[in-house]
């Protein structure tokens, strides 16, 4: 068979967002919710036409520059390469681009690439991703994490919540983050009383704050049995989340804006996460986040996947053992399967590679020229 690259072709989607969202890093321009997700897109094709698919994500900026990334840097250098040495090609693209993108958007083409090189090589070994991985397990408890947002009253978000847990969801996950932190004391308080003492809440502030207000946060959350308090202040102050991590007991989640396995091993020898969070996007695909998995399993640390889960359930299942999937639905209209959840947890797609398909018809329709 010729696996060589014959074609890497981006294309840039512009998603509507199934509910729009509010976070206290993440708005509009106005302040307000945000309703659209971007969404750039790689098809690669091998000389024997076998086509795999890889794409990224962002909201508030930089979709068409890491569309120009995929396009007029990296095409160029994997056509002709073989499609099966993911390894050796993530090194080439990370180094050829180093000085202008170690983490970021450059960071974000280089997922979409690997992505479609996992799914090349699953296509070609007529396997899931995540049988090419390991295969650790079949499937990945799930918790909501659309549905706590920060414009949302508290019965709009009980209302959200309660069809999660209806669907046999492990728990959920709800916002804080906003001017007032004794806003998101009280916000948590009353879906702790609606949903009962037993009931998995986490919640994400998404950087927002300094470390008082965030140790005073955590204490109070800790009160109230919250599971993970994510992302309390900004992601390169590690020695100011060593110090919460130190202050407080309920666990420090941490890691959806870090962008590859050196700044979360930083993380790891602080003694600053207790979580880890790896976005597959973010941090550089497949083959990175796999590497990150290995740290938090010498470390002793457990891993909480951020976003994407049509991508990172294969990982899940892969290599971690009990991870679960943050079930969010931004993408999902952009495949031509749903996701497989049953009974709150989620089954990697049945077909070879990484199971997705983009219609064509998906692409004219939501395509950003």
């Amino acid at each position: 068979m010729n696996t060589r690259i014959a074609e890497a072709r981006a294309e840039l989607l512009r998603m509507p967002l199934p509910r729009p969202m509010q976070s206290g890093s993440s708005s509009g321009k106005k302040g307000g919710p945000v309703s659209h997700i971007n969404m750039p897109v790689v098809f690669i094709t091998t000389e024997d036409g076998v086509r795999g698919l890889g794409y990224a994500w962002s909201l508030l900026g930089g979709a068409t520059a890491t569309r120009c990334v995929l396009k007029d840097d990296f095409a160029p250098l994997l056509v002709g390469e073989d499609a099966l040495d993911n390894e050796r090609l993530w090194d080439k693209l990370y180094r050829r681009l180093q000085t202008v993108g170690r983490v970021g958007l450059v960071t974000q083409a280089m997922s979409a690439v690997d992505l479609a090189l996992w799914d090349i090589k699953g296509r070609v070994a007529g396997l899931p991703v995540y049988k090419l991985l390991g295969g650790r397990r079949e499937s990945a408890p799930c918790y909501g994490s659309d549905g706590g947002w920060l414009y949302m009253s508290v019965q709009e978000m009980l209302a959200a919540f309660e069809g999660y847990l209806g669907q046999g969801m492990m728990g959920v996950k709800m916002k804080i983050g906003h001017e007032d932190y004794r806003k998101d004391v009280q916000r948590v308080r009353e879906v702790r009383k609606a949903l009962g003492d037993d009931a998995w809440i986490a919640v994400d502030a998404n950087q927002k704050w300094d470390f008082p207000t965030a140790l005073r946060v955590g204490r109070e959350l800790e009160q109230l049995g919250v599971a993970w308090f994510e992302e309390p202040m900004l992601c390169e102050d590690i020695p100011v989340h060593a110090r919460l991590a130190a202050a407080l007991d309920i666990p420090i989640a941490m890691g959806e804006t870090l962008g590859s396995r050196f700044e979360f091993d930083a993380y790891i020898r602080a003694g600053a996460a207790d979580i880890l969070q790896p976005d597959i996007v973010r941090v550089g695909g497949i083959t990175e986040m796999v590497k990150i998995a290995a740290l938090g399993d010498v470390a002793g640390l457990p891993l909480a996947p951020h976003h994407m889960m049509e991508s990172t359930i294969q990982v899940a299942c892969g290599v971690m053992a009990a991870a679960p999937i943050e079930y969010m639905p931004w993408i999902a209209a952009a495949f031509s399967e749903p996701a497989r959840i049953e009974n709150g947890r989620m089954f990697p797609p049945a077909g070879p590679g990484l199971g997705l398909t983009i219609p064509e018809e998906t692409i004219r329709r939501f395509r950003v020229e």
